[in-house]
């Protein structure tokens, strides 16, 4: 036994780890405002002027002061010894600008790192090892997570906040221990301090309560037909009305950290409702789906299923399917990873969530994430059941097969995983799910390079210029943000005669941004070869033309992602994934519908503790 928590809480540490170094290295953002706003925050913490501690209404609070406080210490080391220890994540090549914004990524890597540990540790709870571990090695590979986790923002952090939250309000329905609730409202609290739309988690939170209230008063309905109608009001209180009430109260309370609430918090609330409602209200500016531009339009209501469906692996979208079709088809499962309502309530957390993302009209890919990473959560569910299946196929026959460890044919599927995000490194946002075609069908349907990726590359080759700092790049909308990061010339995002290099990246192509501004430079560049090419699964999203003269010789061209090899390589998993379902089921038989593994009330973990 305790060989076994050393390994456990040693897989803990890796994926930490991992986790991590996998955000933190290298990071490219192309917003950049939250570094401009975490550092206003240091400075009105230092001034002790607690109303400008309030800088946007989204409120974006934790990021701000998780990323201010790696910047202090970033500023704390620079000279010094220690300084190691902030600056190894960071290209040698990276301007001041680009330290800075590397410096607050960190902190926000440490901070979901961990969160995704906590999520491992609270699925142990309510799953076992298997899931727990499962979820936390998808989502530490997770290409979109792990895209939006390098990137000095608010989604990822608000993501793993909203996710953690959920989970430990299943663990408490299924527990029946009240401190899991409490801690489900102190992390929901930290989640509305990060970003408005995690207010989800209040509908979600009744619902679960209203669901699991429900079976309980369905249960002793008719052990109380004398006195049902004041029964039904005291159960209602105590299982539905009072815990809701209770995790409301206890999300405030993260708000009393917050010091602009100390000395206005009427007009912040007022504020935040009004720019949300705007925004909800108002069409994003230029947007490209499915082959068509839609300009302050709202989008099509497949826009952020197709998101979701491209941007996770082939791993996490069959054996999410794989989980639904386990608990939908009750005669064609077995043991149960959870209890059908735990694993409902999280299909209802991601389909609601996509709901009240659609519903509104400023739509962005990035926004979807909070469903994204349920999804992976439900994947490893699916996983964990399909091990489940194959255990009971083989039990009692001898077999090689029966005697492999859960955690063996985990740590196959992460790996897995891995290798379908690392060859995208460190440009994890344009991976494309293979399963549908990877790159050479997403760029037909979404924008494949929403992060600038392809732009560090740039970088670094006009920063090994001998007159690196004198150069004038003109760069396509959108991309001069990042390049100023890697570059320490000029970038600015009009292209002109004058500049030394016109840069272009594909998403202003796909969504025809500011055409004036570039378009005439690409028609003419075209056909001719650049100094830098970025491909990315055959596909390419970078360019790089000498503007005086123009080159002549053959480009440097950066090839990244898995190409053919990864389509083949994901319909050869989906084949063998549906014939083991099938296999297995024939050798089970029909398993009993409501034969369930031991959950949390038995303290025995499913496959193992």
């Amino acid at each position: 036994m305790r060989t076994r928590r050393k390994l456990t809480s040693g897989m803990l540490v890796g994926v930490f780890l991992v986790a991590f170094f996998l955000r933190a290295y290298h990071p490219l953002s192309r917003p950049k405002q939250w570094l401009r706003r975490s550092q206003a925050f240091n400075q009105a913490l230092d001034e002790r002027d607690w109303a400008s501690t309030y800088q946007r209404h989204h409120p974006g609070v934790t990021t701000m002061a998780i990323s201010g406080a790696s910047l202090r210490l970033f500023d704390a080391t620079s000279g010094t010894p220690a300084e190691a220890l902030m600056t190894w994540a960071i290209p040698s090549y990276a301007t001041e600008t680009g330290r800075q914004m590397a410096a607050g990524v960190m902190g926000l890597a440490v901070a979901i790192a961990g969160l995704i540990v906590a999520i491992a540790l609270v699925l142990h709870r309510l799953a076992g090892w298997p899931v727990a571990l499962a979820a936390a090695g998808l989502l530490t590979f997770s290409p979109f997570y792990l895209s939006e986790g390098r990137v000095l923002h608010l989604d990822a952090l608000a993501s793993s906040l909203m996710l953690l939250s959920a989970l430990l309000l299943l663990v408490s329905l299924e527990s029946g221990q009240r401190r899991y609730l409490v801690l489900s409202g102190l992390t929901g609290g930290f989640a509305f301090l990060t970003k408005s739309p995690s207010l989800f988690l209040v509908p979600f939170t009744g619902l679960a309560l209203l669901v699991y209230q429900a079976g309980r008063l369905r249960a002793g309905l008719s052990a109380h037909a004398g006195e049902r109608r004041r029964w039904l009001v005291r159960e209602a209180w105590r299982g539905l009305i009072g815990p809701l009430l209770l995790w409301v109260l206890v999300a405030i309370l993260p708000f009393a950290l917050w010091p602009a609430m100390w000395v206005k918090p009427v007009e912040i609330l007022r504020g935040s409702v009004g720019a949300v409602s705007r925004q909800l209200g108002s069409e994003h500016s230029q947007r490209f789906f499915a082959g068509r531009i839609y300009h302050k339009q709202r989008l099509s209501p497949f826009f952020y299923p197709a998101i979701m469906a491209f941007q996770s692996s082939f791993l996490t979208l069959t054996l999410s399917l794989v989980a639904l079709s386990q608990y939908a088809l009750r005669r064609a499962r077995g043991k149960l990873p959870v209890q059908p309502r735990v694993f409902w309530l999280l299909v209802a957390y991601v389909f609601f969530f996509t709901l009240e993302m659609t519903i509104g009209a400023h739509q962005v890919r990035r926004y979807i994430l909070p469903a994204s990473v349920a999804v992976e959560v439900l994947a490893a569910m699916g996983l964990a059941g399909v091990i489940e299946l194959v255990r009971q196929a083989v039990a009692g026959r001898g077999g090689r097969v029966a005697q492999l460890p859960p955690v063996g044919l985990v740590g196959l599927v992460v790996g897995l995983q891995a290798l379908v995000a690392l060859p995208y490194a460190p440009d994890y946002g344009a991976h494309h799910n293979h399963l549908l075609g990877g790159n050479r069908v997403a760029i037909k349907v979404v924008e494949i390079t929403r992060q600038n990726e392809g732009v560090l590359y740039a970088g670094d080759y006009l920063s090994g210029q001998p007159d690196a700092a004198s150069l004038q790049v003109g760069v396509s909308p959108f991309g001069s943000t990042s390049l100023k990061q890697y570059f320490p010339g000029s970038a600015k995002g009009k292209l002109s005669v004058e500049d030394d290099y016109h840069l272009f990246v594909v998403e202003s192509i796909q969504r025809n941004l500011f055409p004036d501004r570039w378009k005439p430079a690409w028609k003419q560049y075209r056909g001719m070869p650049p100094e830098v090419l970025v491909v990315i699964d055959g596909v390419e999203v970078m360019w790089l033309y000498a503007n005086r003269p123009p080159s002549t010789g053959e480009p440097i061209v950066i090839r990244r992602g898995g190409g053919i090899g990864f389509i083949v390589l994901a319909w050869v998993w989906t084949a063998v994934l549906v014939a083991t379902i099938v296999w297995a089921l024939r050798r089970v038989g029909q398993p009993v519908a409501s034969e369930l593994s031991p959950g949390v009330r038995s303290g025995e973990l499913a496959g193992g503790n």
